[in-house]
């Protein structure tokens, strides 16, 4: 019986050998930020995959007016205005992108709405073939495991979505 069983596996593997290659589509990967640790985290990793398989990056910032307004309830919210919230999302954009080398096709994006709706509408949009983001974010809503956002992208994506743990490492 044991003699059978390696001819079956020889022929299994001959077989597997004489396969046609395949290989994986990756063009376009939508990387949502938030600004925390584990979001860098996702850069990090979304660079390395852009990288080696000449993906262009959307960069993107979803504000979420409802959550920064509550946010801002508890202080004064005399002179704000949710404008300045998406200023400072290009803004901190713009910065990141000094952090994506040059010969990695980026690009930003700043949308208004639900993160988790707005992260898989734009996936949509763009035909993304992956989502690179963090586990975990500044939401005001946090599983034990992960943040409601990326739990919501990983449940709803049409595309695979790679979540990114920890901080990134000092350099």
């Amino acid at each position: 019986m044991e003699l059978t069983s390696q001819m079956d596996t020889a022929a299994l593997i001959e077989e597997i050998k004489t396969r046609p290659q395949q290989s994986i589509k990756c063009d376009r990967i939508l990387l949502p930020t938030d600004g925390s640790g584990q979001a860098f985290k996702a850069v990090k990793e979304a660079v390395q995959l852009a990288a080696a398989t000449k993906a262009e990056i959307t960069l993107l910032m979803v504000v979420d007016y409802n959550q920064n307004v509550a946010a801002f309830e508890q202080v004064s919210l005399s002179g704000y205005v949710p404008a300045e919230l998406k200023i400072a999302a290009y803004q901190f954009l713009a910065d990141l992108m000094h952090v994506i080398p040059s010969d990695v096709h980026a690009h930003t994006r700043v949308e208004v709405g639900n993160p988790g709706e707005v992260i898989l509408s734009v996936a949509e949009e763009e035909e993304s073939d992956m989502i690179v983001m963090g586990s975990h974010g500044f939401g005001t809503f946090r599983s034990l495991l992960m943040g409601s956002v990326s739990s919501f992208v990983t449940q709803h994506a049409d595309c695979p979505v790679l979540l990114c743990k920890g901080m990134p490492e000092e350099s």
